[in-house]
């Protein structure tokens, strides 16, 4: 069984429970977990944990016995976990190799205290209309909904037209507003066309002969998705899985990019975001190298947060500033801005396994900001980066 350790804003996820004990029961799959918070205080905080999936196939019926990814694919597989505060939802996740993955919200955990909850996995076909769906306008935008609502959007189209081509050379993620309704990241606009929403790149990508490319401004390179690898929803989390390739001048991958973007159920219309990275060469041992400002994963705000620069703040952990050159590894950075009529914040969390030595930069007043990190992009192994992005 294995287990690890999460947070909403601190410490990173992958999971605090350990499976004690499982019964089958009439109604279904039945677990005793125990969570342990840790050093931190945790609070909506994703947490999950790992099952052996024949001990949940084996409370279904057996004359609709289906592999577990079929029925979670057909939303026929629901989830509760319960504890003090009462049933909440949860989400199965159908790992392989015979394992199942079992994700729900923590509420509210004190650090250095446990606590101990009940899980029901049962065949029932989950409601239609609650927890987080997909929406897909093919070949332009992907969007992300909760219960309705619109959370996130990953635009994605590509225009090949090389006099067209300029405002699709990258798929990025943008956010809207707690309503749904408005997008408060940036399309690409004027002076910065190429900060748009939640977007990855390294403005001098080096190949082993000495070529460099610029995939942060992306003028004549670009990044395009190839296809959808899967999509994942339920009332805990959805997720979009994607292949992007980055390509020179030519059309020809340099690098092929896995991007998985996974949004957590939060208590209130708040967002929580996961975003990975895993980047693969095809060119051979790539140098992925630039500057706190022209490289990394960042956050761009909308443009209108230049008219109000005056308004915008930003917050980093105690005793680090970033500078214009940036602060050696630090945790998070957060950035605080006006639009419209409302105020946004947005923190930005380093994962302790991204490469050492990165840099954030986190001070311009119209809002752009983000973690940058130099990196060596092995021909045969893959470099995963990871990010979390809070908004509030």
């Amino acid at each position: 069984m294995r287990a690890a350790k999460a947070s909403r804003a601190g410490r990173w996820l992958v999971g605090l429970a350990a499976a004690l004990m499982v019964a089958q029961a009439a109604l279904g799959a039945e677990f005793t977990l125990e969570v342990a918070a840790g050093a931190s205080d945790r609070a909506a905080t994703p947490v999950c944990v790992d099952l052996d999936e024949a001990r949940i196939l084996a409370t279904m019926p057996m004359d609709k016995r289906l592999p577990l990814a079929v029925l979670v694919a057909h939303g026929e597989v629901t989830a509760t976990v319960t504890g003090r505060g009462g049933a909440v939802p949860a989400q199965v996740e159908a790992m392989g190799e015979g394992k199942a993955r079992l994700w729900w919200i923590l509420g509210e955990l004190a650090a250095g205290q446990k606590a101990t909850l009940k899980a029901r996995i049962q065949r029932r076909k989950a409601p239609a209309d609650k927890g987080f769906a997909f929406h897909d306008e093919p070949g332009k935008h992907l969007d992300l909904l909760f219960d309705g609502r619109k959370v996130t959007r990953l635009m994605y189209q590509f225009n090949p037209d090389p006099t067209q081509r300029f405002p699709t050379s990258k798929p990025f993620t943008h956010v809207f507003d707690a309503a749904g309704e408005t997008l408060i990241t940036s399309p690409g606009g004027q002076p910065y066309p190429h900060h748009r929403g939640i977007f990855i790149g390294w403005n001098r990508t080096t190949l082993p002969d000495g070529t460099r490319y610029d995939f942060w401004h992306t003028r004549n390179v670009w990044q395009r998705l190839e296809k959808f690898a899967s999509k994942a929803t339920g009332p805990v989390f959805g997720r979009m899985v994607a292949e992007v390739r980055w390509e020179d001048p030519k059309g020809e991958a340099v690098v092929v990019e896995e991007r998985a973007i996974t949004v957590y159920r939060q208590a209130k219309p708040e967002l929580l975001l996961d975003f990975v990275s895993t980047l693969r060469s095809q060119r051979g041992e790539l140098k992925l190298h630039g500057d706190p400002e022209h490289a990394g994963v960042q956050f761009r705000p909308h443009p209108d947060v230049a008219k109000r620069g005056k308004e915008t703040r930003y917050v980093h952990p105690p005793g680090m500033k970033p500078g214009k050159k940036g602060t050696l590894d630090m945790p998070w950075s957060t950035l605080s801005y006006a639009l419209g009529d409302s105020r946004f914040n947005v923190a930005h969390l380093n994962h302790p396994t991204n490469p050492q030595g990165t840099l954030y930069s986190a001070y311009r007043p119209y809002g752009r900001f983000g973690a940058y990190a130099k990196a060596t992009l092995k021909a045969d192994e893959p470099l995963a980066v990871r990010y979390r992005i809070y908004v509030r």
